[in-house]
């Protein structure tokens, strides 16, 4: 029944604490963890990537040598940017993508209307930005938020506007895009979603509405969060370089110069952006990298075209498997051993991270998170459980055992059993035995019915009992009507005749004080033998049925002693004699025969102690 109920207990505390970790994930209480924890996908990912560089995609990068060469980029003619268009034109790149808001007039703002009039395949980017304005209601400057837009002159030009927002995450990770944003009627596709219908020739960028959290688009279905954001699938260096593997770069004061190949951009989307350090434009990623924004749309892009999707699975699967990490942990502390449950609890979550990283590689994200974290904690809180209910356990059993035993022998039989070597036998040791033996109570027991006479006997056995555990002796046994008390087993004890001595005339005065106390009370007598010697200390019994106990000569002669001895009387034998005989004064009496001896016993009365 006890087994049953820890199991029962156990079980609960694994789903009380599945419960509660699966509340977290729903209300996205940890998200900084959940979401760091799963970029050691992409960690992971990058030592062995298997991703060829993309082909179709290529980045001109306003980088530091450009700078140096034309001077600041706010200084810069636009006249610059007409000339790579139409180099990008005459080489024939299907699009051609900005990463620059032309929002404000400058020179060669003519020409490079002219150029992305002539080219007919240039995406511009909008940005998605608060603005203040005067509310006269509120009587107080408002944030708004709106589109800033590239100049008229451009956006008429342009074969198609796309958002450029890169919003991170709380921890400041980039690991989303939204596919389209904005307020109201109000809303633009991604930047890199345009690029890519126009890349495929497709009439419209948003050609359905959103469909059961997936965004339908060219034969494709991207599965989008609730903002309508879609996780970008990066494949970084794994050279350390800091730098994306899946896309050609190139100098944009190279391609200004015509030093580049024109046969680099033939039928490509090729993306101008800012990769000069210094800008401001780069955002950390989940491979623990830093890119440009330009390289982030290309991310993007390239998630898109290749339809190598991430996404995760429903809320509710995750529950699910939270619940059963909770359940199986809780199961095998409760039912194994401690190395056992850690062992097997190990091998699930190598388990299961071996099979979320097969999953990546599919597509799907499984929580390296909230599962084995769960698994972790359910380990630890019931295996606690576990220990605070064996100690209250242990202290309930000690409790009760001890109104049976010595504490001294429960405290040996538990660490025993907790060694595992509770088994029969024992060991031959030095010993000090004392009797007690009540005289007269077969008349006494005549004359009083059950119940009473068992409250008279055990209010005179509890002073007994009490002398002797306050002297460091173990009570051993009882029989009926007498006491049996051992002293340096189980636990040594120094002087061990000598405190035998002092609990039996501790004891013989305590019975004195009883008829004191309680006139009523019938008187009853002990008598009190003690004898020292060699004796087997240990377990005897069976395998089934164990008691720990001291047998030998030296026990039975003490038990004869007590026989013998009168009614308030103490006697002792001469091996307790010779260990004691400069602390108490004894009057010799003459030999008694015992039972089982060929000779007469040398026996002597206890007088008083010396001390």
């Amino acid at each position: 029944m006890l087994r049953k109920r820890r199991f029962l207990i156990g079980l609960a505390v694994a789903a009380l604490i599945g419960a509660l970790f699966s509340l977290a994930f729903s209300l996205d209480l940890l998200y900084t963890l959940q979401r760091q924890s799963n970029d050691f996908f992409f960690q992971a990912a990058n030592f062995s990537p298997k991703a060829e560089p993309n082909d179709k995609v290529i980045i001109i990068g306003i980088d530091n040598k450009s700078l140096t060469q034309l001077g600041r980029i706010s200084s810069w003619s636009r006249s610059h940017y007409a000339q790579v268009i139409d180099k990008l034109s005459e080489a024939k790149a299907r699009v051609i993508v900005f990463d620059i808001l032309f929002a404000e007039p400058a020179s060669g703002d003519v020409e490079l209307a002219n150029s992305i009039r002539n080219a007919g395949n240039v995406v511009l980017p909008v940005i998605f930005a608060p603005k203040m304005t005067d509310s006269p209601i509120l009587r107080q400057t408002a944030e708004m938020y709106d589109f800033i837009r590239p100049l008229d002159v451009f956006a008429r030009e342009a074969t198609t506007l796309g958002h450029a927002n890169i919003t991170p995450d709380k921890d400041g990770v980039v690991r989303r895009l939204a596919m389209v944003t904005g307020s109201g009627d109000s809303s633009e596709p991604a930047l890199a979603l345009a690029a890519v219908a126009k890349y495929l020739r497709r009439p419209a960028v948003i050609e359905s509405p959103v469909k059961n959290s997936a965004l339908p688009f060219a034969g494709r279905l991207i599965p989008l969060s609730g903002n309508q954001e879609m996780l970008l699938n990066y494949i970084a260096d794994p050279q350390g370089t800091g730098r994306i593997v899946n896309f050609s770069t190139v100098s944009f004061i190279d391609v200004l110069a015509g030093e580049v190949s024109p046969n680099l951009f033939l039928d490509k989307i090729v993306l101008i952006g800012v990769v000069a350090s210094g800008l401001g434009d780069t955002f950390w990623t989940p491979m623990g990298l830093m890119l440009n924004g330009v390289e982030v749309h290309a991310s993007a892009i390239h998630t898109i075209l290749t339809a190598n999707f991430l996404k995760q699975p429903p809320t509710a699967i995750t529950v699910v498997l939270i619940l059963v990490f909770a359940l199986v942990t809780g199961l095998l502390v409760v039912r194994l051993r401690v190395l056992f449950a850690v062992l097997l609890t190990i091998f699930i979550l190598l388990a299961y991270f071996l099979i979320a990283f097969s999953l990546f590689d599919r597509g799907i994200i499984l929580s390296l998170f909230y599962p084995p974290l769960t698994a972790i904690a359910t380990f630890a809180g019931v295996t606690l459980d576990n220990v605070i209910a064996e100690r209250s356990e242990k202290r309930k059993i000690t409790e009760t055992i001890g109104r049976y035993l010595s504490p001294a022998v429960v405290d040996k039989i538990l660490a025993t059993i907790a060694e595992g070597e509770l088994e029969l036998g024992g060991e031959v040791q030095e010993v000090t035995v004392a009797f007690a033996d009540a005289r007269g109570f077969t008349h006494v027991s005549e004359k009083m019915p059950p119940n009473e006479l068992v409250r008279v006997l055990n209010t005179y056995l509890s002073v007994v009992i009490q002398a002797v555990l306050k002297h460091e002796g173990m009570i051993n046994k009882f029989g009926g009507d007498s006491v049996m008390a051992v002293w340096n087993a189980p636990v040594a004890c120094q002087n061990h005749a000598l405190f035998a001595i002092k609990a039996a005339l501790t004891a013989q005065s305590a019975i004195n004080g009883i008829a004191e106390q309680e006139p009523g009370m019938p008187r009853m007598e002990f008598g009190i033998g003690i004898n020292t010697g060699k004796a087997l200390a240990g377990n005897m019994g069976s395998q089934d049925r164990l008691e720990y106990t001291v047998i030998g000569d030296v026990v039975n002669t003490a038990a004869r002693f007590a026989d013998t001895a009168p009614g308030g009387k103490v006697w002792i034998g001469a091996d307790t004699l010779a260990q004691v005989q400069e602390h108490v004064e004894v009057r010799p009496l003459a030999p008694v025969l015992v039972k089982g001896k060929d000779k007469p016993i040398q026996v002597y009365e206890v007088v008083k102690l010396l001390e």
